[in-house]
């Protein structure tokens, strides 16, 4: 599976120093899925998703992780972890990837932008 690579390092488009871990993103670029709970989370968020395949929703998921645009998108990196926590207004999209560029879930949460501002508080304002 063909991801975007080194050239999409950290998603410092607009300024930022790119190739720089930075308080939004944490991962030079997500690569795959998480082999051991791929299968079990596209089962579980498939539902509002509504991918025909586990490889289509892997496919979504990282182009998802590496499309950089700040302006859109909100994230943040849990310190204690190094996993970046991402998310789209727009579409719903939520995802987490942690520092290797590994994608550990990625859903349409209930709840929206509410539920990003839960995490941003249980994981960033501790």
């Amino acid at each position: 599976m063909g991801t975007k690579g080194p050239s999409n390092r950290y998603g410092n488009a607009g300024g930022g120093r790119q190739g720089h871990h930075t308080k939004h993103i944490n991962y030079p670029w997500a690569k795959d899925f998480n082999k051991h709970s791929e299968k079990d989370h596209y089962e579980r968020h498939n539902n509002k998703q509504h991918f025909d395949s586990l490889e289509s929703y892997k496919q979504h998921a990282i182009k998802f992780a590496n499309d950089i645009d700040r302006k859109n998108y909100k994230s943040f990196v849990d310190r204690a972890t190094g996993k970046t926590y991402k998310y789209s207004p727009k579409s719903n999209e939520f995802i987490i990837v942690d520092k290797r560029g590994y994608i550990v879930t990625y859903y349409k949460p209930t709840g929206g932008y509410d539920y990003y501002k839960r995490q941003y508080a249980k994981y960033v304002k501790k």
